[in-house]
């Protein structure tokens, strides 16, 4: 049975928090904050990762919004957004994304912009919307596989632990990070302070650790796509740092092999939130995309009117 978070404590954090940048849309018994921004097709949806909010895109989004529609919103529990049904794996993250578009009317296709665990929601996402995805830009994606790959390649036989592999999927989860303006990260981090938000990370901590790759993770809608990887930061030896690096480079490299319409880009920083320490680099990848699929679009079009004019 799905349990859902006391509707009482919304109520009250919502009193004692600035008035949210975008709107509430109601996703079946809860609500999702989201902010769209600018015009224009095909709309870019942000996605971020464990722990974060649309206020990870601070840097990013008012940039995109400029040439295209650009959309980030909270998953449940976080920031603005009413705490949902547990657990929060992808099933339910994903199919409150979906409602989500849909009830607020955001307009088909979408250029899939995810960040860590955001990366992983989004390719969950294009593969059960095949029709309604654009394009893809993961930075410093989660890999589908990534836990049990780094953990024997890192955790030494006989070892319960190590921080630098149980942290994985960020560099920590319940700190805001460096490089957003200061009123931002006063703001992000009230909100990963509380309570609800913490119950929420270690239920999608939870499902990354226990999931495991499926069939379907083997490929991808073929549509562009850039994979975004921060640079290696420690070398690629025998130290334990080196062969998380060299893994992880590893998982980055088998993403953007899931389609054909691919490209690798190497930041220059070594920070794991590249949308942050490095923005203009997603937003040339985010226009990269946009433009490649208005390109395609069009000519398609032009084959389309000159068939059509062919057979009168």
């Amino acid at each position: 049975m799905l349990l859902l978070a006391t509707q009482a404590v919304p109520s009250q954090m919502r009193a004692n928090q600035p008035p949210a940048p975008g709107t509430h849309v109601w996703v079946g018994e809860h609500r999702l904050h989201l902010d769209c921004q600018g015009s224009g097709s095909p709309t870019v949806v942000f996605d971020a990762g464990l722990g974060g909010s649309s206020l990870d895109w601070s840097l990013v989004q008012p940039e995109v919004a400029l040439f295209t529609r650009a959309c980030a919103y909270d998953r449940a529990g976080y920031a603005w957004s009413d705490p949902g049904p547990m657990p929060r794996d992808a099933k339910s993250i994903v199919s409150d994304l979906e409602q989500l578009l849909g009830n607020a009317s955001v307009a088909a296709p979408y250029v899939l912009v995810g960040h860590s665990l955001g990366g992983l929601i989004v390719q969950h996402f294009a593969r059960q919307n095949p029709q309604r995805t654009a394009g893809l830009v993961l930075v410093d994606a989660t890999h589908e596989d990534q836990f049990r790959r780094l953990r024997e390649t890192v955790v030494p036989a006989g070892s319960s632990r190590t921080r630098r592999w149980s942290l994985v999927t960020t560099t920590d989860s319940y700190a805001v990070p460096e490089g957003l303006p200061e009123e931002i990260k006063r703001l992000a981090g009230a909100f990963v302070a509380r309570p609800q938000s913490i119950v929420v990370v270690r239920s999608e901590l939870s499902f990354l650790r226990t999931s495991a790759p499926h069939s379907s993770a083997a490929w991808l809608p073929d549509v562009p796509m850039v994979v975004i990887s921060h640079r290696l930061v420690a070398p690629a030896d025998a130290t334990r740092e080196g062969q998380f690096e060299k893994t992880w480079m590893e998982l980055q490299q088998e993403l953007a092999a899931l389609t054909k319409q691919s490209q690798h880009v190497i930041a220059t920083t070594g920070d794991h939130h590249i949308h942050i320490a490095e923005p203009q680099t997603v937003i040339d990848a985010v226009r990269g995309v946009v433009e490649q699929y208005r390109t395609t679009t069009a000519e398609q079009n032009a084959v389309g009117a000159r068939l059509t004019g062919d057979n009168r």
